[in-house]
């Protein structure tokens, strides 16, 4: 018996101790820098750490660049989230017609993914005149189209996989009552799998989040005012050493994608309790 409680014992401290390394890593790894974003946003400049209480917040406030970025932010997000979902929807019942041409197509719309942006961003060049200064509608054509054909196909494919799981005999129950394909989709498929739908868009509102990288790359560090973003802000004021406004930014944006995730998991928990 006391061997048996020595042998749980130090089953629980070497599991403690496998946990307190990850612990420790996402401690220092995540929450400090989130720690220390927070702290600088109240100071009077990376040179002077007095407190700003949140004159750094009201310069925002009042300064046309970033609310260019972040109006800019908003719209082409919420056109990258309203185009990726659209394809979604369209993709998904595509992948659950034929079980061997769906495996095929699962693969091709994942791999995009694994395309290096630069790579990606090439290929639109060639394609969208990206000289923004030129062409503004190119530009946002170019970005909106680079994220749809590189996240839109992920939305796609969690989608299939929850109208794969749905019971066929309320199809087929549907189907003798006289719905069509396209009836049956939409007024009895989709509301089945609204939680997972819910779980697409936070999928792509997070990819929304990251898409400065081929916004970067496609446009440089000062496009035009059409698809300037938050983020372009938020590196500009990074070079000239503003780390105060750059942190202030950071909590704003910080603030809005908690704000847009809260809203994403509210709707999959009213889904899930619907259900």
């Amino acid at each position: 018996m006391k061997q048996r409680i020595k042998q749980r014992t130090k089953q629980n401290v070497m599991l403690s101790l496998a946990g307190a390394v990850p612990l420790a890593g996402f401690c220092v790894c995540w929450l400090l820098p989130l720690g220390m974003t927070f702290w600088y946003a109240f100071r009077r400049s990376a040179f002077d750490l007095r407190f700003a209480g949140f004159d750094n917040f009201a310069y925002l406030m009042g300064n046309r660049y970033f609310h260019t970025g972040m109006g800019n932010l908003l719209l082409l997000g919420g056109g990258m989230i309203g185009g990726a979902l659209a394809v979604a929807l369209v993709l998904a019942p595509l992948l659950c017609v034929h079980p061997r041409m769906a495996r095929a197509g699962t693969a091709l719309l994942l791999l995009p993914l694994l395309i290096p942006s630069i790579s990606a961003v090439k290929l639109w060049q060639s394609v969208f005149d990206t000289s923004s200064y030129l062409a503004p509608a190119s530009a946002v054509a170019s970005i909106l189209t680079l994220f749809l054909w590189k996240y839109a196909g992920v939305g796609g494919v969690l989608l299939s996989t929850a109208l794969k799981k749905l019971p066929q005999s309320i199809l087929d129950a549907a189907a003798l009552d006289g719905a069509g394909r396209f009836r049956c989709y939409v007024s009895i498929r989709l509301p089945m799998v609204g939680a997972q739908l819910a779980g697409v868009l936070i999928v792509m509102t997070m990819f929304m989040f990251r898409v400065y990288k081929e916004s970067y790359l496609l446009f440089g560090l000062y496009p035009s005012e059409d698809v300037y973003m938050l983020q372009h802000y938020m590196n500009n004021q990074y070079q000239k050493m503003n780390l105060q406004y750059v942190t202030a930014a950071a909590v704003i944006l910080i603030v809005l994608a908690l704000v847009l995730y809260g809203l994403g998991y509210l709707a999959l928990r009213r889904r899930r309790a619907l259900a």
